[in-house]
């Protein structure tokens, strides 16, 4: 095994006050590439498939897995309910995971490396940032979120744990334990010069990992496991001038809900009236621009309608029991609805669709598509329905 630890320094990363959002990052200044996992090299089936996202892989032989909702609903590793627990993308449809801590090591822990665009220069400052979820069927919670910075790659062949000497700044003993929302993770590192290769995951030995119990989420039927399982997503790497330019927040809860993503199949002789009424844009809560996960279904209604110029349509906002009942404390959720149908519209118009073809409306919560009061079901309620206009 090639010896890493004197070319290489391990940084410990902190929770600290909210400026930077990793979402906020430009493509172009950060040095890792498909930071938060939307370009897929090949087939993903199953769990451990981290090398389906371009460029990034597992230093050990305890592979990382990806979560993508683009995959069949019934695989382990389908987004957003998973074998891990529930939880939707921070940015785009894809996510990463790590198992973080296992009660007694009964389980191996898992990593995740990737390669810089280019060497880090010697001497620069850089921002290292990371989003982490724990999953809900983790029974145990952990502390020790860090990465490690190395010359080399690492390539261990077994499934030992990466237990290197860190030096972490004092907040290295934050127990991360949020199971709804998106932590950020975040701290500086100085470059030593031609480091190549960043590894997030848990480099502390098991004696020094401080793990707390959780409680599994109300609603959730399936087992627990004896571990601490962490989803991660919109992982970069920033040069920086100052220390006060790299810190990371939490996003709300409210920010990360679950997206419906309803998967409607259109037959090739279905007439262009019928499939533009088949039609229904979701949203995540609070949100009223259109979700990437939308696009595709977006830019598909938006070609029938300019191959069919005679179709005019009507679209109908809708919004959740929470929405409604937020509505009455945050004045600026009152319109929501119809918010909602004028960004598809907006869409539809940018797209090439004339906006004379289009009315709005809003249904505020009146006419909710599923009564239940679950996340699942309420998902399907924050909506625009397309319907072909008289």
């Amino acid at each position: 095994m090639k010896r890493v630890l004197s070319h290489s320094l391990l940084i410990g990363l902190c929770m600290v006050a909210p400026s930077l959002s990793a979402q906020q990052v430009p493509d172009s200044l950060n040095m890792v590439s498909n930071g938060s996992f939307e370009e897929l090299e090949g087939k993903l089936r199953r769990l451990g498939g981290i090398e389906s996202a371009k460029g990034w892989n597992s230093p050990t032989a305890a592979r990382a897995d990806l979560f993508s909702e683009s995959i069949d609903a019934n695989s382990p590793a389908y987004a957003p309910k998973n074998a891990m627990g529930f939880q939707s993308a921070l940015s785009g449809i894809n996510y990463a995971g790590v198992r973080w801590y296992s009660y007694m090591d009964k389980e191996p822990r898992s990593y995740l490396q990737v390669k810089f665009k280019k060497m880090l220069k010697k001497g620069q400052k850089y921002c290292v940032s990371y989003y982490v979820s724990l999953g809900e069927l983790s029974k145990y919670s952990s502390d020790n979120l860090s990465a490690y910075v190395s010359r080399m790659v690492v390539n261990k062949k077994d499934e030992a744990s990466l237990t290197y000497e860190a030096q972490v700044p004092l907040l290295r003993t934050k127990v991360y334990d949020d199971m709804e929302g998106w932590q950020g993770v975040c701290g500086v590192y100085e470059a030593k010069g031609d480091e190549q290769y960043l590894i997030i995951g848990n480099f502390a030995p098991t004696a020094k990992v401080n793990a707390g119990k959780t409680k599994r989420p109300r609603g959730e039927v399936r087992p627990q496991q004896a571990s601490a399982y962490f989803y991660i997503d919109d992982v970069a790497v920033t040069p920086i001038k100052l220390m006060s330019e790299c810190s990371c927040d939490q996003i709300d809860k409210d920010k990360s809900e679950y997206i419906y993503g309803r998967k409607v199949a259109n037959s090739p002789g279905m007439k262009p009236t019928d499939r533009v009424d088949r039609s229904v844009v979701y949203f995540k809560r609070f949100a009223k621009g259109i979700d990437p996960s939308m696009k595709a279904q977006m830019d598909t209604l938006a070609s029938v309608l300019k191959a069919n110029p005679g179709i005019k349509v009507k679209l109908t906002g809708n919004t959740d029991q929470v929405e409604v009942e937020r509505a009455s404390m945050r004045p600026e959720l009152a319109d929501l609805d119809k918010e909602r149908a004028e960004s598809v519209k907006a869409y539809l118009v940018e797209a090439g669709v004339g906006a004379d073809r289009i009315s709005v409306a809003g249904n505020k919560g009146n006419q909710p598509a599923v009564e239940e009061g679950d996340e699942i079901s309420m998902s399907q309620n924050r909506r625009v329905e397309v319907d072909v206009a008289p």
